[in-house]
């Protein structure tokens, strides 16, 4: 449902129907790590600039904070209590928008 590249486009991160999140590496193409990300559709994925880590929305409503070196969740951001349908990350990445059903 949605995909992101990093900024040294080395990696890709893709969010899915299944819940699921993929890092994906761009060297050889292979994925890295398949994450159980939420609890229903992951509809937005976006990477903080200059970083490896990203930030998925779902319909589950939550946003997570995650490492893509890690594979790891490093934060949760309640705050919407319907589907999220857009996310993006300021410039300088000190800011995160996100837009939902509610």
């Amino acid at each position: 449902l949605c995909v992101d590249f990093s900024w040294d486009c080395s990696l890709l991160v893709s969010g899915s129907a299944d819940k699921t999140i993929k890092i994906w590496g761009l060297d050889f193409g292979d994925c890295h790590r398949s994450l159980q990300a939420h609890t229903d559709s992951v509809s937005c994925i976006r990477f903080q600039p200059k970083t490896h880590y990203f930030l998925s929305a779902g319909k589950d409503g939550v946003l997570k904070y995650w490492d893509a070196d890690r594979f790891e969740q490093v934060q949760q951001l309640p705050g919407h209590r319907g589907s999220v349908w857009g996310l993006d990350v300021a410039p300088d990445g000190g800011e995160v928008v996100s837009g939902g059903q509610d």
